[in-house]
């Protein structure tokens, strides 16, 4: 039995055959895996999206996700929630069928095979976010956020199947979710943060999972200049960074890191 694991929620315990190749023995045990379950989400009645997440902390994952897609400006335009079961209902008192198409149009282009080059021309022409912060951290900062994140992610560490993100502010933690999504995860803090009324702009968001293009859009969207990961970049999520103003750090390691975009919100001492 993985430690810990029978305090948390989100796990169920399966059976598994493990087979030793080193030893030649086989054995019967109990495993923990991470629940999953899909979350279906409605904005003014109408069927959004169905997130394929775990089904904690759904409220916050709802107003992560519209906030992070870009469906929604800013949280003063929810006017209600309601959650029942795994379904999300979502009350705006603005006119966002616009934005929900756009958002659409743009998912298709970032999963599917279109080019880079034609994702930029989408985003321009719909929304591209930019950045605007002077916030800065030292170095140090970001090997103490992501200690903090592993330290955190007691999932993880029992199931080996979800990803985790924190949000930081101000140097303190804001925010920490865990999901079998590195989406989700993101989408939970976003969402957590916001609903405490946080200041994106003085904010970093770290997490485990790699970075392309809409993972890096998620933070420039709500206004984040520094978003930073255990996991590598992919050159669209490096491209958007510099793009939006975004800082985006990865491979975050030992003493190590690599800096893409922005490098100026991060201080060093040599």
């Amino acid at each position: 039995m993985p430690r810990g694991a029978e305090e948390l929620p989100r796990t169920t315990w399966v059976k598994a055959t493990r087979i030793n190749l080193r030893t030649g023995s086989k054995e019967i045990s109990k495993e923990a895996v991470a629940i999953e379950a899909p979350i279906s989400l409605y904005v003014n009645d109408d069927f959004v999206t169905t997130l394929m997440a775990t089904p904690f902390q759904v409220k916050e994952l709802a107003v992560g996700w519209l906030l992070g897609e870009g469906i929604l400006r800013e949280l003063k335009e929810v006017d209600k929630i309601w959650i029942k079961n795994n379904e999300v209902k979502v009350k705006t008192s603005s006119d966002v069928k616009m934005r929900i198409e756009a958002a659409s149009v743009s998912k298709l282009i970032t999963t599917g095979c279109g080019s880079l080059e034609g994702f930029i021309k989408l985003l321009d022409r719909l929304d591209r976010p930019f950045v605007d912060s002077n916030y800065s951290i030292r170095a140090e900062e970001i090997l103490r956020m992501i200690h903090e994140l592993n330290d955190r992610a007691k999932v993880f560490r029992a199931t080996g199947g979800t990803h985790s993100a924190a949000m930081f502010f101000d140097g303190k933690i804001a925010a920490f979710a865990e999901d079998v999504g590195r989406h989700n995860a993101v989408d939970k803090c976003i969402g957590t943060a916001a609903l405490s009324g946080v200041d994106f702009s003085r904010c970093v968001i770290v997490s485990s999972g790699r970075q392309p293009a809409d993972m890096v859009l998620k933070a420039a969207r709500v206004g984040i200049p520094i978003v930073a990961s255990i996991a590598g970049p992919v050159h669209s999520g490096v491209y958007v960074a510099q793009m939006t103003g975004v800082t985006l750090i990865c491979f975050v390691r030992g003493q190590r890191m690599n800096v893409y975009s922005a490098p100026e919100r991060i201080l060093h001492s040599h």
